[in-house]
């Protein structure tokens, strides 16, 4: 697939993104702003998320029906999600109809009336959201593990807050929010699809005119510290779920690529070494995968699984079996290759959806302040050794930085701590 990428800098410090595909019909655009639940003072946690819903309860423009319809009239979707370090409001239309999505999107972002009345409202839509999470244990786990390995830094907030801090809420706090964290030099306007990197800046530099101060207050993001913990809570269900991990290394590290191949081998499917040990062979578990996540100076990879009461120590057991395998010398050449394939393939595959393709290109400018083509990094998965994935596995799979979270009836001497 034939493409093309250009980055500008307006004048008042938005980023623009484009990666121009042309033989697709769609465009998906996106602008972030880099604040999420990390930069929220305890007594506001969940704000991010809130004004992420607010923003579509009406603007000085539009009705919150008018919003609705904006979009979905010519075919495409309005969105956007919250995470822990940055908010996005995005859409996806015919490649005919960026102006409109353009001149949407900006006055979510510019001209949010946060009527009194629609924020009662709203905090009552929030609740329930927490309170889906609150109970759906695998989603629960999460939260759970980001405290558990986090401990008090700011970046284990949870997204949403909960129900006293989204009750606190004013509209005097959303508005003094913005207007300190909602600025161009925070914003990153990314689109990909059929369109001209040229036509996406005019219609930026018309559209997205901040008002107040242009700079800022950049969030001040600390690193935490990371040891070893195991946190156990109680609750009443029928199995017990545990998602455990270790810190790693940001996104600008040199040994990404072994860390991804490493996450690949470990529980990158159903032909992983955990999917293939625990659940193929022993049949103590429904689902068990691992997971990464990259923030501004940091990462994690994470395993979860959920399992009856009294598999939970043997389960552990199997898992740490397989860290300790694979930090010794065990990777054959054609477990390698197949995993560097399985990568390469949903890297490729995912990247015909224009979705993918922009959210791909605002990550790598946020995390790396620059654009990885498809080419070089297939390049350099191709280029990662074996011993490089067992380097990194050892500097991981540490024992010392292992934290580990269970929700459920178990026993606390079934939390082994890994060995």
């Amino acid at each position: 697939m034939e493409t093309e990428f250009n980055r500008s800098v307006l004048d008042n410090g938005i980023r623009v993104l484009s990666e121009t595909v042309p033989s697709v019909r769609s465009v998906s655009i996106g602008a972030w702003v880099d604040v999420g639940s990390r930069d929220e003072p305890k007594d506001i946690n969940g704000i991010s998320h809130f004004i992420e819903h607010m923003v579509f309860k009406g603007t000085t423009n539009r009705t919150a029906l008018e919003i609705a319809e904006s979009l979905e009239s010519v075919g495409g979707n309005l969105n956007a999600f919250t995470s822990r370090e940055q908010t996005c409001f995005y859409a996806k239309i015919l490649d005919e109809h960026l102006p409109k999505a353009v001149d949407v999107i900006s006055d979510l972002l510019l001209n949010p009336l946060f009527k009194e009345d629609d924020i009662e409202k709203e905090k009552k839509v929030v609740i329930e959201e927490i309170q889906d999470v609150q109970d759906n244990p695998s989603d629960l786990i999460h939260d759970i593990f980001a405290k558990t390995i986090w401990g008090s830094n700011p970046i284990a907030n949870p997204i949403m807050g909960n129900k006293e801090t989204v009750n606190a809420l004013t509209r005097q706090k959303l508005f003094n929010y913005m207007a300190k964290h909602y600025f161009p030099k925070r914003t990153i306007v990314a689109a990909s699809g059929n369109l001209e990197h040229k036509k996406l800046l005019e219609l930026v530099e018309t559209k997205f005119e901040y008002k107040g101060d242009v700079d800022g207050v950049n969030s001040d993001r600390i690193s935490p510290n990371v040891s070893s913990r195991i946190n156990r809570q109680e609750k009443d269900i029928g199995q017990v779920h545990i998602s455990l991990g270790f810190p790693t290394i940001e996104f600008k590290d040199k040994r990404r690529i072994a860390l991804l191949i490493l996450n690949t081998i470990l529980g990158g499917g159903m032909s992983s070494r955990l999917f293939q040990t625990v659940r193929e062979k022993e049949g103590l578990v429904y689902t068990i995968y691992s997971f990464l996540d990259f923030f501004t100076r940091e990462g994690l990879i994470g395993f979860y699984f959920a399992t009856s009461t009294g598999q939970v120590a043997k389960t552990l057991e199997l898992v740490y079996k397989v860290f300790n395998e694979i930090k010794g010398d065990s990777i054959s050449e054609q477990e390698l290759y197949y995993a560097k394939s399985q990568l390469k393939g949903n890297l490729v595959l995912g990247l015909e959806n224009t979705s993918n393709r922009m959210n791909r290109i605002a990550r790598h400018e946020i995390l790396l302040g620059r654009f990885i083509s498809i080419d070089e990094t297939i390049a350099s998965i191709d280029k990662a050794g074996r011993d490089e994935i067992i380097d990194i596995a050892n500097y991981v799979l540490d024992p010392n930085r292992m934290n580990l979270a269970s929700l459920g009836p178990a026993d606390e001497s079934e939390l082994i701590p890994f060995h």
